[in-house]
């Protein structure tokens, strides 16, 4: 059958299913359709779709983590977590130190003990803020800059080794659906970091269905 009358009885068998289904919609649909095809055991597996995922991401966490310690040993700062703290320092500019912890997503406790980490290397320098003298802002140093520049091409390796295996349009979907769940808990984390399991809950799963 010609290519494009197949994806013309595509969309016409998706749009009678979906009336008010946007194109988009309609790409998402046809991948998750593939996906199933190829791997039966999703459609099948006891465990949950939600329960899948938390594994992978999991796992896949893991093995970037194990990857980014062997590309860092030797260097003076050998902490995977203080690395990814400075890069997020230099997307930032000059936050507050709280500003940068909940930006990791971090408990105060350890976030600044990381802080305390990278000033006690010279990689960062604190300063007060010309708004509020009760806080105190970062600054990368010169050290820093230096030591970013100089980990920065093992850490691409990292990335070579960790995502290499998906094709480039496979990365641009991938990082549109992560980007997507990352932006929803941004949103949200703030309301539900320091209530209970079920009040968390029952504000996030009510986000999702009125979003």
């Amino acid at each position: 059958m010609n290519k494009v009358v197949r994806l013309v009885n595509l969309w016409a068998e998706f749009e009678e299913e979906n009336p008010d289904g946007e194109l988009e919609n309609f790409c998402v649909h046809y991948l998750e359709k593939q996906l199933l095809l190829k791997d039966t055991t999703l459609e099948k597996s006891a465990v949950s779709l939600n329960a899948k995922l938390a594994s992978l991401t999991g796992k896949l966490s893991r093995y970037a983590s194990h990857y980014s310690k062997m590309a860092l040993s030797g260097l003076p700062l050998n902490n995977v977590e203080d690395w990814v703290y400075l890069m997020q320092l230099v997307i930032m500019g000059e936050p507050t130190k709280s500003e940068l912890i909940y930006e990791m997503i971090s408990e105060f406790p350890s976030g600044i003990d990381v802080i305390k980490r990278l000033i006690k290397n010279k990689l960062v320098t604190e300063f007060p803020d010309a708004n509020d003298k009760r806080s105190k802002r970062l600054r990368i140093t010169p050290e820093g800059i230096q030591f970013i520049q100089m980990s920065l091409p093992k850490m691409e390796q990292v990335g070579e080794m960790a995502f290499d295996k998906l094709k480039e349009s496979e990365k641009y979907v991938l990082i549109g659906i992560l980007e997507k769940l990352a932006q929803f808990h941004k949103q949200h984390f703030k309301n539900v970091k320091n209530t209970t399991m079920d009040e968390a809950y029952q504000l996030l799963t009510s986000r999702v269905r009125t979003s």
